[in-house]
């Protein structure tokens, strides 16, 4: 029973030796003379905030997404996500009043994605009009360049990305006395039109449990693994000093360095508000939970997670971060821990770490002087995890910890509304299919699901509802509730339509040659041909801006040339067996796919 109570009797007496049994809220007395009822009056219902989910299964190398909804008389806060399995969230967001997933899997083996929606049964003030105007770009590799010979060079000096904004970190935050609860993030592409590929977030925390002095209070900073590699190719240099901040670029730029997450406040009117850390150290290959749970009197309204470098404030050099070996990120298990059933209070957050890096191993950003001595200082530089001759030099390497460090938080804060009740007419809400774009040069995501996927052969099936009992069913398509995602509107709950469009896939490409096991001259004009079509529509591309061909070298891959077909120079590599890949990206989808052969580089008699 809930609340204070207050006895009042109905009618009769009670005598001494009287026995009471409770029973739907009203007292029946038994056993004395005039026996009567006793009523009690309930008091206030608490204000709580519950986790509802809803999980999917992920394919290898597939994207997938799930939505989770709240009940009518709940409104939606925000939510979190969990990863069981390899991969990582591209997408977490609001869907009208519910919770948006979507994960990308890299691995050999299927995972499990759960998005969970943090649901109070409250009516509280949340901020609207806001829009993904914060944007984290994963292009660049340090934050605290110093000019190499000749300056500096990185993806906003020169190349495809000259001259685009460089906002590595999203800083989002509330105004008019709203308090960040959390961050909506949405993948997406710096350039369109040019190859794209996912990156895990390494930061999505409060800045008030990031270390050091602590500035914002409850806004978020939001920062992705750098998706740019320092270059493989060698520099000239005169001097050693300070040769991990001398920035060179990757050519040509992996598609890493195209992706980027919008980002969006969740904005609320709370009293109270503080922010509670965990710190764990995350094994080299291995993976550690942390849990943060609020103080009984306050409700826990959202969390994250960050990475801290240990070298990250006050160095010298550049924080000794995941410049490309291996992943290092973190999953949030939202909530509650994965698994637990859809509907319970929320009174911890869980966050797992991963951490892909070697033990032992070298960051990208080790230097090595080619032919040089502990005298002389001359010669080529590469900034790389391993030598490239048996006498070069390594200069100040920065191997891989055992550990890394990670920090779980969690926003605590009391809401100044009263308590809604559910009402007695049936219909919990009832989520269809969310009408939202794959991420960009991933699969497109099958249909969500409340579980494992369905084995029904139509894709344009609608999901089973939540886990909420007793769904409605979701209104016609185009009516005037189909989906709009954006904000909540305190409590409003999403409608969206279960028509399912034709989506776009990848494009069809094929090489056609050289062939499998054929020979190409280095340093030679060679022909090259492919085709490339975009499904559905079988239409050509042809546009050399939207087509690459590359040969993957022993130190990366090395460009060829553009378009599907033409007469291309063999780069100057060394005898052997390499991969030619040739890559095309439908101009209208953004989606890319690639063909691969395995060809022979033989010397050019000429």
């Amino acid at each position: 029973m809930a609340g204070s109570g207050v006895w009042a009797k109905v009618a009769g007496a009670v005598g001494g030796k009287t026995a009471a049994a409770v029973a739907a809220g009203a007292v029946v007395v038994a056993g004395a003379a005039g026996a009567g009822v006793w009523w009690t009056s309930r008091g206030p219902e608490p204000v709580v905030v519950v986790q509802r989910s809803t999980s999917v299964s992920v394919p290898a190398g597939a994207e997938q997404l799930t939505v989770a909804g709240c009940l009518p008389h709940e409104t939606a806060l925000g939510g979190g996500y969990a990863i069981a399995g390899p991969g990582f969230a591209t997408n977490s967001r609001f869907l009208g009043g519910a919770w948006l997933a979507s994960a990308f899997n890299p691995g050999a083996a299927p995972s499990t994605l759960t998005s969970y929606a943090l649901c109070v049964n409250a009516k509280p003030e949340v901020q609207g009009n806001l829009d993904f105007q914060w944007t984290a770009y994963a292009f660049l590799d340090k934050p605290n360049k110093l000019a190499g010979p000749g300056g500096i060079h990185d993806v906003t000096t020169e190349g495809p990305f000259k001259g685009v904004t460089a906002t590595t970190r999203a800083t989002p935050h509330c105004s008019g006395g709203f308090t960040m609860v959390g961050a909506e993030f949405k993948a997406d592409r710096v350039l369109q039109g040019r190859p794209v590929a996912p990156v895990p977030l390494d930061r999505l925390t409060p800045l008030a449990a990031v270390p050091g002095p602590a500035a914002g209070g409850s806004d978020f900073l939001v920062t992705l693994n750098p998706g740019t590699e320092l270059s493989s190719r060698p520099f000239p240099l005169g001097d050693s000093t300070d040769v991990l901040r001398m920035t060179q670029l990757q050519a040509p730029q992996p598609p890493q360095a195209n992706f980027a997450v919008g980002v969006r406040p969740v904005c609320v009117k709370l009293r109270s508000v503080s922010v509670v850390t965990a710190r764990v150290a995350v094994a080299a290959g291995g993976s550690a939970r942390a849990t943060v749970a609020c103080p009984k009197s306050r409700l826990l309204l959202g969390g994250g997670f960050t990475f801290p470098a240990a070298n990250e404030t006050g160095a010298p050099e550049a924080p000794q971060r995941y410049f490309g070996d291996g992943w290092l990120f973190a999953g949030t298990n939202g909530p509650a821990v994965a698994g637990t059933p859809s509907g319970g209070r929320v009174r911890e957050w869980h966050v797992t770490g991963v951490n892909q890096q070697k033990a032992g191993g070298l960051y990208h950003d080790s230097a090595w002087v080619e032919h040089s001595d502990a005298e002389t200082s001359t010669g080529n530089v590469y900034l790389d995890a391993q030598a490239h001759g048996g006498d070069d030099q390594r200069l100040r390497p920065s191997s891989v910890p055992d550990a890394q460090p990670m920090i779980a938080s969690a926003l605590c804060a009391t809401i100044d509304a009263k308590a809604t009740s559910p009402s007695k007419g049936p219909a919990p809400t009832s989520v269809g299919r969310p009408d939202v774009p794959s991420v960009p040069g991933v699969a497109d995501p099958s249909v969500p699901a409340s579980g494992p996927p369905s084995a029904s052969p139509d894709p344009s099936s609608p999901p089973p509802p939540s886990q909420s009992p007793g769904p409605s069913a979701p209104p016609p398509s185009g009516s005037p509730n189909s989906p709009s995602p954006g904000r909540p509107t305190n409590g409003g709950n999403p409608r969206p339509s279960t028509g399912a469009p034709q989506q776009p896939q990848p494009p069809a490409v094929a090489i056609r040659q050289p062939g499998s096991g054929g020979q190409l001259r280095r340093g030679c004009e060679e022909a090259f041909s492919a085709s490339a079509r975009t499904r559905p529509g079988d239409r050509a591309i042809t546009d050399p801006q939207y087509t690459a061909w590359q040969l993957k070298g022993p130190n990366g891959p090395v460009a060829v040339g553009a378009g599907p077909s033409g007469g291309f120079l063999v780069p100057l590599l060394p005898d052997g067996t390499y991969p030619l890949v040739f890559t095309a990206t439908d101009p209208d989808s953004g989606l890319t796919a690639s063909a691969q052969v395995s060809v022979r580089i033989v010397g050019c008699i000429r």
